[in-house]
């Protein structure tokens, strides 16, 4: 698998994440800072993530070399610069920087065509609201003021990118539209939705409301280790509730029957700043 391809994977499994909560708010506490070397202080001193969050991406996907380790959006455009490597066109996999001096917020690009552009972002919400509370993936204006540019890692399969004066340069290939591999416009379906724990909830009334066995909601959170301890503001997959015309497969019987029938079974079914 390319480089993109594999950061994208990666980038995008984490869609849906949330931070910690805390006395009533998201409180920027997550797993990625202690799983990079020497980043460790990002979670614990409760700071920004978004760059993190990239830089994290970048080395679970072994593109480590390729982004810079920072949780600095400042820091990143500065890399990308030093290297040459800043476009103020988008390109698949690269690093989106957002804010008026590309200091502000940052991501993963996944697609773009001549109007948008999509990213994995960390530290984020899809409200607006300038409390950021995990990984979304998101739809921006590619003339969006807000939008600075990008950084371009040296993937070793080259990289597919809008900007004209790359065309035909080695290590570049020009496409005015692109999807990263395996990208879509909108986050995967997986037949679960996402409830937002509130006070007073426990998973047997989220269980009951949602017409599924707590087992089935158990098997659907194996984060959840204790059933009765969920906390306000904590998400929990609920899977999708089994259809009443379901029904089991019949056990293989040793006589042959003159038909075998059976029913397939029914499918389930503006960015924040760092803060």
């Amino acid at each position: 698998m390319s480089g993109a391809a594999e950061l994208i994977r990666i980038a995008k499994a984490e869609v849906g994440y949330k931070e910690g909560f805390s006395n009533g708010h998201w409180n920027n506490k997550e797993k990625y800072a202690a799983q990079v070397p020497g980043m460790a202080w990002v979670s614990d001193g409760g700071y920004p993530w978004c760059a993190l969050f990239v830089s994290w991406a970048a080395l679970k996907s072994g593109n480590n070399d390729l982004f810079p380790r920072t949780a600095s959006c400042a820091t990143a455009l500065t890399w990308f610069r030093s290297k040459g490597r800043f476009s103020e066109y988008p390109a698949i996999g690269a690093q989106i920087l957002f804010g008026p001096n590309g200091g502000t917020h940052t991501g993963i690009v996944v697609a773009y065509d001549s109007a948008s552009v999509w990213s994995v972002e960390g530290n984020t919400n899809t409200n607006n609201s300038p409390e950021g509370d995990g990984v979304y993936l998101r739809k921006h204006a590619r003339r969006d003021a807000h939008v600075y540019g990008y950084g371009l890692p040296a993937f070793p399969e080259g990289v597919t990118t809008a900007d004209p004066s790359l065309k035909g340069k080695k290590g570049f290939t020009y496409a005015a539209k692109a999807d990263g591999p395996a990208a879509k416009h909108a986050a995967p379906k997986t037949g679960l939705k996402k409830v937002v724990v509130k006070s007073g909830m426990t998973l047997t009334s989220i269980a009951v409301a949602a017409g599924v066995t707590l087992a089935a909601l158990l098997t659907a959170n194996p984060a959840v280790k204790d059933p009765n301890v969920i906390k306000p503001g904590q998400t929990i997959n609920v899977p999708a509730k089994p259809s009443a015309t379901a029904k089991a497969t019949p056990k293989a019987t040793p006589k042959p029957t003159p038909k075998a029938s059976s029913k397939p079974t029914p499918k389930p079914s503006s960015t924040k700043g760092c803060k």
